[in-house]
């Protein structure tokens, strides 16, 4: 009877040893299904209607932070959540619309990440999101033009991610996002100019355009 005990004992732990993971090494896809992380980025517009800039990626350019958390589905999907608040960037061109623009963009995201190495993940994901800003831009004797705007975003992004330590994780991300944008002829605003017929109306001047944007992060990671 002992003999048969310690047999089945053997066995149940044989079977235990065989099936867990190497000592030390976490799978990110299978043991932990939710990581939160924080991230630093920036973004620029498209110009599309200066022939000077044709193709570059720098009108009303904004940088900030944010914060993100996501949820591993079965396989390579994951979902994820973030909020971030940006800022317009003082390095503005002098024909552009000298705008004062502070968003907070709330998102989410569906994505496949694929594990390239033990130590290496690649991921691509599709989003939509909502952009709550603040606009304000100079007029004449030192005021402003000032609106409050809610807007959809929608972007497609790849990234990877390095395992740097047990679940903690560094990484970036490029995105190309549809969001809106305000191209109003800041020569309008001033009475002084030929251009100026009238005090223009702030829904004048925060006219939305969907416009693409490029976007670039960088961010830590770390399952819960």
């Amino acid at each position: 009877m002992r003999a048969l005990l310690f047999i089945a004992a053997l066995s149940a732990t044989t079977t235990r040893i065989g099936s867990a993971e190497p000592l030390g090494i976490t799978s990110h896809t299978d043991d932990s299904t939710i990581a939160v992380g924080a991230r630093i980025g920036g973004y620029g517009f498209r110009r599309e209607s200066d022939p000077t800039f044709t193709g570059n990626w720098n009108e009303c350019r904004m940088n900030g932070v944010g914060v993100f958390a996501n949820r591993t589905l079965r396989g390579p999907l994951f979902l994820e959540a973030g909020l971030d608040t940006y800022f317009s960037s003082t390095d503005r061109q002098a024909m552009d619309l000298q705008i004062d623009r502070q968003s907070a963009l709330i998102s989410t995201a569906v994505g496949v990440r694929e594990h390239v190495t033990s130590w290496l993940d690649g991921y691509i994901q599709l989003g939509v999101g909502v952009e709550l800003t603040k606009l304000s831009v100079p007029y004449a004797d030192g005021n402003a033009i000032r609106a409050d705007k809610i807007l959809p975003e929608g972007f497609l992004g790849v990234g990877g991610e390095i395992h740097v330590a047990d679940k903690t994780r560094i990484g970036a991300s490029i995105r190309t996002l549809v969001m809106g944008n305000f191209n109003y002829d800041p020569a309008r605003l001033d009475p002084n100019n030929q251009a100026w017929t009238s005090t223009p109306t702030a829904d004048q001047v925060f006219s939305a355009t969907p416009t693409l944007a490029a976007q670039a992060q960088f961010f830590v990671e770390r399952d819960l």
